[in-house]
């Protein structure tokens, strides 16, 4: 393995270790964007509001497969890291635990790296302690004071995970362990069976018959639990891939997408664009006041969104139609999506959701473009703009549009 990907390799791991223990504690997590940290507090503030918590890691497995894909950019370097895992997620209600899922999937993650970035030594504005950036996110490690910080790279923009049908390393493993525990016991039960019923016959006997039809009971079990086994394993496929046949409707998307979107943006990055999105449609989904947010301008009663608390990509847009109206790009897009919900109880339920976006010609894909901290076009203040309108140091509106991409409509279908 080069160094590149020894080190991406290790941001990954770190990410993954700190993010359980951000689910745990809500602090700690590493080598995320402020964008990513915002969306995953409102989800982490959805469930508290409800009465929830919930744990989440991601396990190393045998053999796991991982890498990288690069897109290179000028100053930025965005990267899709992906890691084999067993992802256990965990409901809990107070310290009772209402739902757990163990799980073999495989991680998606967007890493942002910023050429020539070296991490800043800060100052705390409390008490004057002095350390890097990046170790700020959770405020200043001596005094706990928490201040804006901007983003420090390399950082995740956003993650999704992709459902496996099994462990692939250790699947023989088991079912070879099922089939000698089942060959063990059923051979040995036959062998004492024979033991204490043939008692007419000698005992050195009534130990070869038990010997040889307990071999043959035990073998006959080994069988019976491999042929168990492959069913229930195809019946898993079968299961998986009905799950998965809608997706193939989106096969073609990445290349149509990027062949419409680059000749009007060089820049342009699927792999950016797809993350972005389920970003977008997240913060929207777990927003309290959805009004005030300058992402999202539709109408639409999204109140069925209200009980979400987990949203999970599955790994698949359908591109519907990209448009230029009025000097704007307008792109309709399916998103393949399981989504939990805390309704009476907690439940899994695949979804797609039809979204329209839009963002002005002219406008270049900037994966360094940070929501929460916008510059002002007429002032040059900075303010948050994802919850703010207008810039409130001048008053001027401001239109995420003329930037980035903007949800005009969300439904369900």
């Amino acid at each position: 393995m080069d160094e590149n990907k020894t080190v991406d390799s290790n941001v990954l791991d770190a990410f993954l270790d700190s993010y359980h223990e951000w689910t745990l504690h809500g602090k700690g997590l590493k080598y995320a964007s402020r964008e990513l940290r915002y969306c995953l507090n409102v989800q982490k503030e959805r469930m508290k509001k409800k009465g929830l918590s919930f744990e989440e890691s991601y396990e190393h497995v045998q053999d796991e497969i991982r890498g990288s894909l690069l897109k290179e950019g000028d100053p930025y370097e965005a990267k899709i890291l992906y890691r084999e895992s067993k992802r256990i997620l965990t409901y809990k209600n107070a310290e009772k635990v209402l739902k757990e899922q163990k799980k073999p999937v495989t991680f998606y993650g967007s890493l942002l790296d910023k050429k020539n970035y070296e991490d800043k030594l800060c100052t705390c504005s409390n008490c004057g302690h002095q350390t890097l950036l990046s170790e700020l996110n959770d405020g200043c490690p001596y005094c706990g004071t928490v201040f804006e910080t901007e983003d420090s790279y390399p950082c995740f923009t956003s993650f999704y995970t992709v459902n496996d049908i099994v462990e692939r390393a250790t699947l023989m493993d088991k079912i070879k362990k099922r089939m000698l525990i089942a060959g063990i016991t059923v051979g040995i039960l036959v062998f004492i069976t024979c033991l204490f019923t043939y008692k007419e016959y000698p005992i050195i006997l009534r130990a070869l018959i038990g010997l040889l039809i307990g071999a043959f009971g035990g073998g006959f079990s080994a069988v019976y639990i491999y042929m168990m086994n492959s069913m229930f394993l195809i019946a898993k496929v079968f299961h998986e891939a009905g799950r998965a046949l809608p997706l193939l409707s989106g096969l073609g998307t990445r290349k149509k997408l990027t062949q419409k979107l680059q000749a009007i943006d060089p820049d342009f990055s699927f792999e950016y664009f797809e993350g972005r999105i389920i970003s977008l449609f997240r913060t929207i989904a777990y927003a309290e006041d959805r009004d005030s947010l300058c992402i999202y301008t539709g109408n639409q009663d999204l109140s069925g969104l209200d009980d979400l608390i987990d949203i999970q990509y599955r790994g698949a847009l359908q591109l519907k139609d990209v448009r230029i109206i009025d000097g704007m790009t307008r792109i309709r897009v399916k998103a393949f999506l399981c989504n939990t919900y805390d309704k009476d109880r907690i439940y899994h339920r695949d979804e797609n959701y039809l979204l329209t976006i839009e963002r002005e010609n002219g406008s270049h894909t900037d994966p360094g473009f940070d929501l929460l901290k916008i510059e002002c076009p007429n002032c040059g203040g900075s303010f948050d703009a994802l919850h703010e309108k207008k810039c409130p140091h001048c008053g001027s509106p401001y239109d995420l549009v003329h930037d980035d991409w903007v949800i005009r409509e969300i439904k369900k279908v």
